[in-house]
């Protein structure tokens, strides 16, 4: 939140730009399609054996555009081997010519260490004349898709939201903008009496703040919540500060103008 214009007469406070909405999202959907896109999902290692340690083998790696077929001589081909990176592992295939991700991404899903066994088993039988491993990881593909759907959604459902306290009028306006809709509500500027703080702490802790004004009624008017003290802090000063310079009293007739109340 932040203050556009602060007068005598007026104030006007928005809670978020246009802009804001759509930098997250181009972020959030860049990471999408670049999981999509780039993440190996399924991996495929395909060996056929014509006499000894004479043949080759084919390693097929599929994503969104496409696949990636990697050559691998039988001769050149040592064994296979699981490799451990903290939580996740990843099976590695050892040639003569430097080790070759089996999978180019690493996770915990399939039996690693079965996988290189059966390596390490068709490498040294020389009776063996097939092997064909797969690794179907493309559910992983969900990360990226939500990340693509998280940032649609943040333009989607995303509202600028502003504030505007009109003292030649006497009227509160909130206009609340989106790309699914605007809405505009209106409120007697005397039949807002103060502003109220209401602190939250949420299932992981984090506190939020949201600023409430209060109107005649009890009702109450809820600003989008925050965790910046300090912005929660100065939007209630400028909101209170603005009520007590223009002491007004009054009705609203249906038509939102305000009128003096008698004394």
């Amino acid at each position: 939140m932040k203050i556009i214009k602060q007068t005598a007469d007026e104030l006007i406070i928005q809670t978020k730009s246009i802009l804001d909405f759509w930098l997250a999202s181009c972020l959030l959907m860049t990471f999408g399609l670049i999981g999509l896109t780039f993440d190996y999902h399924a991996v495929t290692l395909s060996c056929e054996r014509s006499h000894q340690k004479q043949g080759n083998c084919q390693l097929v790696r599929s994503h969104l555009l496409g696949s990636n077929i990697q050559e691998i001589q039988l001769a050149t081909l040592q064994g296979a081997k699981v490799e451990r990176l903290g939580y996740k592992s990843r099976v590695i295939l050892v040639t003569s010519v430097g080790d070759v991700p089996f999978s180019a991404n690493s996770t915990n899903w399939g039996n690693k260490d079965a996988a290189a066994s059966d390596i390490n088993f068709f490498v040294k039988n020389a009776k063996s004349r097939l092997l064909r491993l797969s690794q179907d990881d493309r559910f992983l593909g969900w990360t990226g898709g939500i990340f693509l759907l998280a940032g649609v959604g943040v333009i989607a459902l995303g509202n600028k939201e502003t504030y505007s306290f009109d003292g030649s009028s006497n009227t509160l306006t909130v206009k609340r903008r989106g790309l699914l809709g605007r809405t505009v509500m209106q409120r007697c500027l005397g039949d807002i009496y103060g502003v109220e703080v209401d602190r939250t702490i949420d299932r992981d802790h984090d506190i939020w703040y949201q600023v409430r004004l209060l109107v005649c009624g009890g009702d109450r008017i809820s600003l989008p919540q925050t965790m910046n003290p300090y912005e929660q802090v100065e939007m209630t000063k400028a909101i209170n500060n603005y009520l007590h310079a223009r002491s007004l009293q009054g009705v609203c007739s249906e038509d939102f103008s305000c009128k003096p109340s008698a004394d």
